[in-house]
Parts: C-alpha cells; structure tokens; sequence
C-alpha cells in the first residue's frame, strides 16, 4: 500500500532514489523473460502474442518448435523448484518479465484476473524466498492484435503501451519496486525483421545495425519507443507510486579493425549513433544525435518524430538505466556499397566468439566508463550479461561443464568491479539467463542457462557456471581457474 510520506517522496525523483537505494543491497540476480520460459500458452485466457503467430502458424523457429511447452515455469509446482534453486545460488534479485497477452488478452481490452493472480502470487513465492522482484512490463510479446495493427512502427503503440504500465501498476506496486518498462528495441526491431523476412521467404542472418531501407521504421519504431516508456514514467509518477523505473538497453561498443577505412570507421560511427547514442543522448541529453538525424535529411527519411520528442524522453528522467551487454560490434563500409549509408557487422576471424559476438569483457568495462563519463554517471543495473557457446552445455555423468561460459562470467564480473572501483554507478548484476531456454528464432538449439533444462522431461541441472556464480555472490575471490577441469 502507498503511505502518504512515500507519495509525497515520489514527487521529488531524487530523494525518492536515495531512500530506496539507501535499503537496499547490490541486487546479484539472473533474468528469463515470460516467452521463453512459461509455456501454457492458452492457459487462464492468455491471448495470443506475435510469437504464437511466428512459431505456431508459421514454424520460423523450425518445424514443431513452439513456445507452448518451454520450460514449464507458468506452473507453480515447477517455478517453486526453481525459486529453491535460486536462492541456493544466493539470488537476491530476479528479473522476469510478464506477459501483455496475459494481462490484457487482446491487448487492450479487458483485464484477465487470471493473469493477475498468477503473477500476483509467483511474485509472493519469490519474496518468500528472500529474492526481490525486478518486473519486466515488455519483453517481445507484443500481442498478436497490437502487432497487426502496426506494433511500434504505429504512433497508437504509445498510448497502447501507456494503458498497459497503468494497469501493471495499478496491481503490482504494492509488491514491487524496481520495474524494467521495456527490454532491447533494437534487437527486438532486428528480430521482427529477420522474421519478416522469413516470412516472405528470404533468407539471411539477423542485422543488429538497420540498413538503409529499414532505417526510417527503425528510428521512428526507437521514437515511439522512447515516448511509450516517458508516458509510463510520467503516468508512474503521478500516481505517487514509489519504485524505480528504467529500460534495458543492449549496448554495443562498436569497433573497427586495425587497417579500417575511414569509410569503415564512418559506418561505425553512424551505427553507433543508430544502436547506442540514439536513446543514451535523448535519455539523459533530452536531444537526438545529429549525425543521426543529418543521415535521415540526407536520405528524405519519414520518421515521424516531432519537435519536443526527445526533450520529453529527457525529461521522464528515468531512475536508472539498464544495459544488457554480451558483446562488442565490429562494423565496416561493405566494399560494394552503393547507397550513402551502408554499415556492415562482422566477426573477426581471430575472435574468441560466442553466440552472441566476441568475447570482450575490456569493452563492458569501456562502455560502463562511457557511460560515467558521456553521461552523468547515472545509476546503472546489469540487467543481462552471459553467453552460449556452440556445443558446450552438454549433459554428461549428470554434470554440464560450462568451461566457456564461466570464464566469461568470471572475467565480466571482473570488469564490471574495475569499473565500480573507478567510480561507475553500478547497483546489480543480472546473468542471462538463469536457465536454458526457448531463444526466439534459433529455438531450442542455443543454450545461455547456468541451470541446464532437458527439453523433453523438464529435468533440471545446475551446471559449473551456476556453481561458480554462487561462490562469487559470497564474496569469495574467483578467478578463471575456477573454470577448468580438474579443479
């Protein structure tokens, strides 16, 4: 329940950040979000997302690969097992999303109690355990009616997404206090592409950095994007609620070789005004990049942003900022590139690699300075950072020996404290994910989980990476050794 001192508190943002700061611990958690993990995709009136439509009626993730099943964590018998897995790591923090086709089954009609009382009472069994709730309103689900109707590239999305904050508020804050409004757009946009793309029977691998002919509904899709989570934080804060709002940006350092152009270094620079700069200057700058908007006149781009948009998105003045970050982008000029902007990502021959990129902890902890140094130091929560390797979660004599990912969460837990030590604002750490799931596109076949899933029994597994993360939220000194056989 709000009590009048904290409504009078959430009037003033600042003070409102320090007295909920000053109670709480750094937040060492892991992250899942609701498509990937719960299954029962009709179950207690769910409607459906755009995901049932790209998986169920169109098999994009391959034939018979559903998110109907996943990893069965709707149901309270198997989310209660993993909640005592959890606080067996030493979880203080868990971030989940929760479904919009849950909550409002056509998006924007009713509310489903049903829905309502699910997570009503998951959230309850996780604070039982002593872990503290980080709620997700919007990770990819977008409802199937919404996505039809245009999804983000419809300037309607804002009041669309407005509604919806206003209804997990309404029966949420009473149990959470840290909410993620809205995860990844531009992966999400990415996604969506590639799908579409599938679709229409064209193949090709998913463009992070959006190409000339995409650009437009890009930064409009960002804009609207942008304006959605300012219109949650505004609505948030005029009902008196208390909490801390952010959004979870993937944040890509973007790099160039060695030899590179200054073609290929132009590329870099543009995409990292697309993927990085563009939300970070109109968050805390209240104005959009300019090289950015320049390459829009240039192009004749329509993309619908209005004057006064990106001073509104500085002006929600969000409580702390998000950054899911697996990887660094090499990017290049593509040698036969005709068009004025063309920016090309690749992997370099020499790279230690994993699914999501080359592995660069030095680059998580440049960006995090950047941060502190481009902008003002704010707040900062991991929201996700991990990664999958081909052929390394193999399940053998009941163990998963995850040599690869635990380096890797070794060495960027190393660099997220050398930058803490230099002064960056960080209050948490979120591995993705805490266990092997449904990956959107790439189905069942890429595993990012600390906790291994057998698909068809459900059987859970703790694999070393898991163990050595404990070990770490104790406090313990680690290093890589940990994460070699025999050790």
């Amino acid at each position: 329940m709000k009590t009048r001192s904290l409504v009078a508190l959430a009037a003033e943002p600042d003070a409102m950040a320090g007295l909920v700061q000053a109670s709480r611990p750094f937040r060492w958690g892991a992250a899942s979000a609701a498509y990937q993990v719960e299954g029962s995709t009709t179950a207690d009136n769910k409607g459906r997302s755009i995901w049932d439509v790209y998986l169920d009626d169109h098999s994009l993730a391959g034939p018979g690969v559903s998110g109907a099943v996943a990893i069965n964590f709707y149901d309270r018998d198997q989310y209660l097992e993993d909640i005592a897995l959890f606080k067996a790591l030493g979880l203080n923090s868990y971030r989940f999303s929760i479904s919009w086709p849950r909550i409002l089954p056509d998006g924007q009609g009713p509310v489903n109690p049903k829905a309502i009382a699910h997570y009503r009472r998951f959230i309850t069994d996780l604070k039982a355990a002593g872990i503290e709730p980080m709620l997700t309103l919007y990770h990819w689900d977008m409802p199937a009616q919404l996505a039809a109707a245009g999804g983000w590239s419809d300037p309607k999305s804002i009041d669309w997404f407005q509604r919806y904050a206003q209804v997990v508020f309404a029966n949420f804050s009473d149990l959470v206090d840290t909410y993620v409004l809205i995860n990844e757009p531009t992966v999400e946009r990415a996604t969506k592409q590639l799908a579409e793309d599938r679709l229409n029977g064209v193949s090709g691998d998913m463009q992070i950095i959006p190409d000339q002919a995409h650009l437009a509904d890009a930064l409009k899709t960002f804009n609207h994007i942008l304006l959605a989570s300012a219109a949650a934080k505004e609505s948030f804060s005029r009902q008196g609620y208390a909490g801390q709002i952010g959004l979870a940006l993937p944040l890509f350092p973007t790099l160039t070789s060695d030899d590179a152009s200054e073609a290929d270094k132009q590329a870099a620079l543009l995409a990292d005004g697309i993927l990085n700069r563009w939300f970070l200057d109109a968050m805390y700058h209240g104005a959009y990049p300019e090289d950015v908007l320049e390459l829009a006149r240039k192009l004749d781009l329509d993309t619908g942003i209005e004057e006064g948009d990106a001073a509104r998105i500085g002006a929600a003045r969000f409580d702390y900022l998000g950054i899911n970050y697996y990887a660094p982008l090499f990017v290049r000029r593509p040698a036969q590139a005709s068009t004025i902007y063309a920016a090309q990502m690749y992997v370099p021959d020499t790279s230690n690699a994993a699914f999501n990129g080359p592995v660069r902890p030095d680059q998580f902890k440049a960006l995090l300075e950047r941060i502190r140094l481009d902008y003002g130091n704010p707040p900062v929560v991991i929201t996700e950072n991990g990664a999958g390797f081909p052929d390394e979660d193999q399940l053998v004599d009941g163990k998963v020996e995850d040599l690869r990912r635990c380096d890797y969460l070794v060495t960027h837990i190393e660099a997220m404290k050398s930058a803490m030590a230099d002064g960056a604002d960080v209050r948490g750490y979120h591995v993705w994910s805490s266990h092997d799931n449904l990956e959107w596109l790439s189905g069942y076949g890429s595993r990012f989980g600390m906790i291994h899933v057998d698909f068809d029994t459900q059987k859970r597994t703790p694999k070393l990476s898991f163990q050595v993360y404990a070990r770490m939220i104790k406090g313990e000194t680690v290093d890589t050794s940990a994460c070699s056989t025999g050790r």
